[in-house]
Parts: C-alpha cells; sequence; structure tokens
C-alpha cells in the first residue's frame, strides 16, 4: 500500500505502508483476539503485520522495526501512553483503536480498522504532532511522557513538601497532596481532575498545577512552554510519568521538568474539537 501525503503547499511526499505494530493491553477482555482480528485484515492488504503486547515487549519490537509505519494500539488511553513513549524515540506515528471507556487520543472504533487502511492508501489523513514532557532528578533523566509528571505523597497521612522553582525565580513553598506538571495534551486527564484548566490546542505551554493544596496562595500556574520548572523535594514522596510509578524521592532530591527534545506523533483522519471531545467522552 503507498500513500501520497501532502505535506506542505505544493510538496507531497510517498510514503509506503508496508508494516504496522499491533500493540495491545493484554489485560483489556477480548484484546488479543481483536488484534488477531485486524492484523490478519492488514495482511490481506499486503501489509506485514506485527503482534505483541506489554511495554518492554513493545520497546525491542521498536527497535527491531524502526522502519514500520505506525504502531496500532487496542486498548484505552493507557495502552496509548506506553506505545507513544516507545514510538516517538523513533519517530513512529501512533494509531488508537478504541476498546476503553474514554479513548481521548483514539482515531477509530475497532470496525473503522479496513476504511482507515483505505484512507492510508489515499493519502486521507495528517500527522498530529503534540508536544512531550522531561524529567530530571540530580540531573539524570528519568524519562518522558505525554501527559504530566507528578510529585506526590508517600503516605495517605502524609503531605507533600517541596520548594517550587520557574524559570529561576521563587514561587514558594508547596505545601499539597502532590504536584502536577503538565502538557496542553495532560490538560484533559489528571491536570484537569485537580482543577488545571483545559488548554486550546494551539496553545504551547506548561501547566503547573498543585493537587489538593493545603495553602489559598498556591494555585495553578500557565508557563512558557520553554520554561524550566524545578522543585526541591522536602519529604520522601513519589515521582510517576503519566500514570506509571517512577521512584522514590527523598528530601535533598531536586526535580527538573522541561519540555522533551521528543514530540508524540498520531495519525489522524480528521480536525479534532478538543471541547467536543470532552463533552462526548468526558460527562
Amino acid at each position: 500500500m503507498t500513500a501520497v501525503r501532502q505535506t506542505g503547499k505544493g510538496v507531497f511526499e510517498i510514503m509506503t505502508v508496508k508494516k504496522l505494530i499491533f500493540f495491545t493491553n493484554p489485560n483489556k477482555p477480548n484484546a488479543g483476539e481483536l488484534m488477531v482480528k485486524l492484523a490478519a485484515c492488514a495482511r490481506v492488504h499486503g501489509i506485514e503485520a506485527i503482534e505483541t503486547s506489554g511495554h518492554e515487549a513493545l520497546d525491542a519490537i521498536i527497535a527491531e522495526n524502526a522502519d514500520a509505519f505506525a504502531v496500532v494500539t487496542l486498548g484505552g488511553d493507557g495502552t496509548i501512553l506506553r506505545a507513544v513513549n516507545s514510538a516517538s524515540r523513533c519517530g513512529i506515528p501512533v494509531l488508537g483503536v478504541n476498546m476503553g471507556r474514554i479513548g481521548f487520543f483514539s482515531e477509530i472504533g475497532a470496525d473503522e480498522f479496513e476504511l482507515a487502511l483505505d484512507k492510508l492508501t489515499a493519502g486521507d489523513y495528517r500527522f498530529e504532532c503534540p508536544a512531550m514532557l522531561s524529567c530530571f532528578v540530580n540531573g539524570e533523566k528519568q524519562g518522558d511522557c505525554l501527559n504530566e509528571f507528578s510529585v506526590h505523597r508517600q503516605e495517605l497521612a502524609s503531605i507533600t513538601q517541596l520548594r517550587l522553582v520557574i524559570d529561576g525565580d521563587e514561587v514558594g513553598t508547596v505545601m499539597a497532596d502532590g504536584l502536577i506538571v503538565g502538557t496542553p495534551s495532560g490538560s484533559t486527564a489528571y491536570t484537569m481532575s485537580a482543577g488545571g484548566p483545559v488548554v486550546a490546542p494551539r496553545l504551547e505551554c506548561l501547566l503547573v498545577t498543585p493537587i489538593c493544596p493545603h495553602s489559598l496562595t498556591v494555585r495553578p500556574i500557565v508557563a512558557a512552554a520553554d520554561s524550566v520548572i524545578s522543585a526541591a523535594i522536602e519529604c520522601t514522596c513519589r515521582l510517576s510519568g503519566d500514570g506509571q510509578n517512577i521512584r522514590i524521592l527523598e528530601p535533598g532530591d531536586e526535580v527538573v521538568f522541561r519540555r522533551s527534545e521528543r514530540t508524540a506523533k498520531f495519525i489522524r483522519f480528521g480536525d479534532r474539537n478538543v471541547f467536543r471531545l470532552i463533552r462526548e467522552k468526558l460527562k
């Protein structure tokens, strides 16, 4: 399958759909069976189909198949976030097939997959490339994520205490259940649940949102997209990224957040109205 895609005014890129990587959440009911079905459909169209599940397995598969046209995910937003983290290392786009309750990042349902293949053949698609976020602890990189990193309390009875600095300017001491540093994509995820703003799609920024702050002087902050956000940790707490535990933080640790050098890459077949998606999927 060969897709002819317009990348700019008068500029065309010939892309051959030779190989797709299918990635699913093994804990999702019927996901394995659906993966086999969609992979078989791709093969009928002359496309090599590689099937895998599990994050570590996906990392290895992508490293071996960096020439894949796309990663097709079967699951919910959690499955997509895991796929994006791996696929973005090689610049491979993700096509989300929704099997979850919300599926905010998904593009199609399972019954639309064959039509999606036809659209790829015709070049009737575009790429959406949202920014990602990097995190460092004491100068050592901890990873990248699409939605958010969070620093949160270790014990139910405790609070998180840290000194927050943005671009060298001290914001103050944050005493709260935790702190979220997120991207515009993450504004409709954990950040929104914690009372942060929903960001219009074309706005470039970083969002800093306290979780249940113990002071009225600490409010959500919208920082510039190229800001450097640092937190001096003053208690034992935990660092997570896109809902996945990363490590324990100890007093004296310094956590730094900044925009990643990588971006995510999604295949889209039409325009996305974020506000309509919020109304329909998060009601």
